[in-house]
């Protein structure tokens, strides 16, 4: 009787989690959707701003204060009630920073503005990714995380090509209109449907402890190090590609097509990738797989001056297939290691994003006093190279 019990307990307790990570999923849609609305014009904003393409000391700015929040994060949210009120008043920060930014023009205070807006929806997606780790379980980690992943850059698809027209024909007003309008339907919605999660995070940081568990489990520390190279790969691309493309004579319409087709192997990819991780292959050949189609396209980025629509597209859309499968794989890689007793472990594996934003504004800045825009893309290539080591030295999971 009491196996009985626990079968039913234990059903109802998946079916739960189950309906709890479509319901974060569909949140992550809309999300996605209004977060890249902004995201991959926010570096023209900032060089509108000082006049110049070097434009990292603003990311600097923000991912540091991004990083240092990580390390408390988790305190704050315990504090005042846990991921998903977290998520809910980072998001009305959001919304607040974007309303704003909307009627003043483009100077110094509107950039202080959009560095509190990346800020604050850096913070949401945190406190969303714990709310969905606390609805997944290991044995289907990479069709979770793929699945996720694939609603998130669904909703990051379109949104570029609809953000770079309206800069074209409404400026910087237009698009954090649209943000404002995007951040308070996310807003609305979350509320409705994850009203009823109290989303408790007993997460803890703890930085010296983390650190010798990441040294004894050389897997671990190796995973970090590709999603550190991916991050940094991001923050030179976001920031950068959109300027080299301006540079190179393309008007705002035709980046919105281009960001459009780089994007799409996100939604084609990345839940058959964590579906044949579970099932069959392991992550190790396809994530040594993925970084080699990155590193390739990145480099091809900095050795080639066409303007030719097509070509691009291609080379985008060839680096955003690596980039796909790092994603997915790492994801899936990172939390089979790691179990409900591994927190410290999870939130010290978050700050490989916030630190590699942070070392590629420390590094491309300086660089480009000096150098064209096109030496960062060399940077990254480097970058990549530590990656795939790192990659070669994973156990597999197969």
């Amino acid at each position: 009787m009491s196996k009985l019990l626990d079968l039913v307990f234990r059903r109802r307790s998946e079916k739960s989690r189950r309906e709890s990570a479509h319901r974060i999923n569909l949140v992550s849609f809309l999300f996605g959707f209004t977060d890249s609305f902004y995201a991959y014009v926010l570096s023209i904003y900032f060089s509108r701003v000082i006049g110049s393409d070097n434009v990292g000391g603003f990311y600097l700015v923000a991912y540091a204060v991004i990083f240092v929040l990580l390390w408390f994060l988790h305190r704050i949210m315990r504090k005042i009630g846990g991921s998903v009120i977290s998520f809910f008043l980072a998001i009305l920060a959001g919304v607040i920073f974007a309303t704003i930014l909307t009627v003043i023009p483009v100077t110094w205070p509107g950039a202080i503005l959009a560095i509190l807006l990346l800020i604050s929806t850096n913070v949401a997606w945190v406190a969303l990714d714990v709310a969905l780790e606390q609805s997944s379980e290991d044995g289907v980690t990479g069709a979770v995380r793929g699945l996720h992943l694939t609603m998130i850059n669904a909703g990051f698809l379109i949104a570029p090509f609809l953000a770079t027209r309206i800069v074209d024909l409404y400026d910087f007003g237009g698009v954090f209109f649209g943000v404002t309008l995007g951040l308070s339907i996310v807003l609305a919605i979350a509320i409705v449907l994850l009203h009823d999660r109290d989303g408790i995070s007993t997460t803890r940081m703890e930085a010296r402890s983390a650190w010798k568990k990441m040294l004894r489990e050389p897997n671990l520390m190796h995973i970090y190090n590709v999603s550190f190279g991916l991050g940094f790969f991001y923050f030179i691309m976001v920031i950068y590609t959109p300027i080299h493309l301006v540079n190179l004579g393309f008007t705002w319409q035709e980046i919105g097509i281009l960001f459009t087709i780089m994007l799409v192997p996100f939604v084609l990819l990345q839940y058959p990738l964590g579906v044949l991780a579970d099932k069959k292959y392991g992550e190790k050949e396809f994530l040594l797989a993925s970084i080699g189609f990155s590193l390739i396209a990145t480099l091809s980025f900095s050795l080639i001056s066409s303007n030719s629509l097509l070509f691009w597209g291609m080379l985008l859309f060839i680096s955003r297939i690596g980039a796909a499968g790092i994603e997915v794989l790492r994801d899936s890689y990172f939390y089979k290691h790691v179990d409900g007793g591994d927190d410290d472990l999870i939130s010290f594996f978050r700050t490989a994003y916030p630190a590699a934003n942070i070392a590629g504004a420390l590094l491309a800045t300086p660089l480009l006093l000096f150098f064209p825009l096109r030496s960062v893309f060399y940077l990254v290539t480097i970058v990549l190279l530590f990656s795939l080591y790192s990659a070669f030295r994973l156990e597999d999971t197969k």
